[in-house]
């Protein structure tokens, strides 16, 4: 009889937990793109994970083809973006993401002049990033806050995507 009661209890568990996450805000949409290998592509997702989606986090993340994780951004959604996202507005959160999976493609030589930063724009030191810069390694630029981009460089001795900048972005949502 414990048994029974307790498997009952788990069942009814499980179907609350499903019905949470339908009427939540785990949405997700994924792309390919070209990042670490023009002859690979590689994908880019982004997920909001919650109960409702003026409560959900981002998370997006770029794998290379063969599914090797080289970048990954988390952070509450409402903290970076402001207040945009209603708690039901599932459509709305729908279409952030599939536009959050199209992030700006350049090269490290676009990136600012070490004069021209401003302090914390950078975690690098000044060596580091003018190395960086000078290589033209591939850059990807994605949101990560209102008028907000973080921009990530592929490092192929590496193997992975390191933090180049964050910069303001102006006339974007």
């Amino acid at each position: 009889m414990r048994i029974a009661f307790a498997a009952l209890l788990l069942a009814l568990a499980a179907c609350q937990r499903a019905a949470e996450t339908a009427t939540g805000c785990d949405l997700s949409h994924q792309q390919e793109f070209t990042f670490t290998d023009a002859e690979a592509p590689d994908t880019i997702l982004a997920q909001s994970i919650g109960p409702s989606c003026d409560k959900a986090i981002g998370l997006l993340v770029v794998r290379t083809a063969e599914g090797y994780p080289v970048w990954s951004w988390s952070a509450p959604l409402s903290h970076r973006f402001g207040e945009v996202f209603e708690a039901e507005e599932r459509e709305h959160m729908q279409s952030f993401l599939e536009a959050w999976v199209r992030p700006e493609i350049a090269t490290t030589s676009a990136a600012p002049g070490w004069e021209t930063l401003s302090p914390g724009q950078t975690t690098l030191n000044q060596l580091t990033y003018e190395d960086v810069r000078a290589r033209n390694l591939p850059m990807l630029c994605h949101f990560s806050g209102t008028a907000r981009q973080t921009c990530v460089f592929w490092e192929p001795a590496a193997g992975g995507a390191g933090q180049l900048l964050e910069r303001d972005v102006e006339g974007t949502e």
